[in-house]
């Protein structure tokens, strides 16, 4: 177990790096978007939010266990900003990772948000990262095709309105 919270915690520390560098490269843009969520300070927010998720990554890499909890805060802070905006029926894009998509929230981001918070859980319970082994790479990576699937069929619903359906195109009309 272990090992595979091990890769779970670098993982999440990419994540929030890659997220922390969508936020710097463009940091008005992202003031803008911080506005548009009707967040406190959006200028400031802009620049400690990216420096935060540096730290936070930072933490699950030297000490994986705090860092796990640390990043479980603030993604459970995050996600619950992105249902209260869902709820509402605004139509504001995330800036989850920077301006990358002008997408409104949906529940697309709440999924994606799940697994990043299964993930933190897992890197919570160590007190050191340790070296994977080929069994435990297999099953994050399996692990991370069913989460991408999962996420992508969220995606799916909240663009076409259904996952499923056994109506035929030409029955549908008829």
């Amino acid at each position: 177990m272990a090992q595979v919270s091990s890769i779970v915690a670098v993982l999440l520390a990419l994540v929030l790096l890659a997220a922390a560098a969508a936020k710097l490269r463009r940091p008005d843009t992202t003031a803008g978007d911080f506005a548009a969520l009707g967040l406190p300070a959006p200028k400031l927010l802009a620049r400690l939010v990216p420096f935060a998720e540096v730290a936070v990554a930072a933490l699950l890499l030297v000490l994986p266990g705090w860092g796990g909890v640390a990043a479980f805060a603030m993604l459970a802070g995050f996600s619950a900003l992105l249902v209260g905006l869902i709820r509402s029926g605004s139509q504001v894009a995330c800036s989850c990772f920077g301006a990358v998509s002008d997408e409104p929230v949906s529940w697309v981001e709440i999924a994606r948000n799940l697994v990043l918070l299964l993930m933190a859980a897992g890197a919570a319970t160590l007190d050191r990262l340790v070296a994977p082994t080929f069994e435990a790479i297999v099953l994050v990576t399996a692990a991370g095709v069913i989460a991408a699937v999962m996420t992508q069929l969220v995606a799916f619903k909240r663009d076409v309105g259904v996952i499923w359906s056994t109506t035929l195109a030409g029955e549908a009309q008829q």
